[in-house]
């Protein structure tokens, strides 16, 4: 196998264990532990710590090591700020231009959500559902910017299916946004949106500081 390929394999299951807390913000890592534990030599291990230093969900010290990119309180709350604005211009372009497929991809996303019975199961539905909405606004470049803003909100979203009545509550926002998206009302698709992510924020950081508390 290529080491490109072993590399793009590591990348995709760091960033699924970081994304579901199992390797949680601050969680050190090294080359030759990965190389052992995905069996390969250290060259695709240091393209995935690459890949995955570049969109903010590691950080490589270099001789000092290798940590699970832990931002402080300010920097993930401005990274919800930016996602929840491009993700709102994202829900405006799709209300125009989302095709019928994309628009099932979404309504089948939210029942997923809605019908999950494990958080693991609502997160992978929720992602399915941004995705799509993400790439019903057709616009490559917005894509782009998303795909480096949210990785860096991916660590934390898990805790919020801690909050009681959250899941059940975004499934109701997610047809929200759905049914303005099939109406094509774009400015209202965008408030929407817009907002439920930015809530999203909000309610991390106030668990966040729960935790820190003593």
């Amino acid at each position: 196998m290529a080491a490109s390929r072993k590399a793009d394999i590591i990348v995709e299951k760091l960033k699924f264990e970081i994304i579901e807390g199992i390797r949680p913000p601050g969680a050190r890592l090294d080359e030759r532990g990965l190389a052992e534990e995905f069996n390969v030599s250290r060259t695709p291990v240091r393209e995935a710590i690459r890949q995955l230093a570049s969109i903010g969900l590691l950080n490589d010290y270099g001789r000092s090591g290798i940590e699970v990119a832990k931002p402080d309180v300010s920097a993930i709350l401005d990274a919800f700020l930016v996602v929840s604005e491009l993700e709102g211009i994202a829900a405006r372009l799709a209300a125009r231009r989302m095709t019928p497929d994309q628009l099932c991809i979404a309504k089948q996303s939210n029942k997923e959500c809605r019908v999950a019975s494990t958080p693991e199961a609502f997160n992978a539905a929720n992602m399915a559902f941004h995705n799509a909405v993400i790439e019903g606004s057709h616009n490559q470049l917005l894509q782009e910017q998303l795909s480096t803003a949210r990785p860096i909100t991916f660590p934390y979203r898990h805790h919020l299916t801690r909050v009681p009545g959250y899941m059940k509550k975004s499934v109701v926002e997610h047809a929200e946004v759905i049914s303005l998206i099939e109406k094509g009302d774009a400015r209202a698709a965008r408030i929407v949106m817009c907002h439920h992510v930015n809530l999203q924020g909000e309610e991390i950081i106030g668990l966040l500081e729960e935790l820190e508390d003593p």
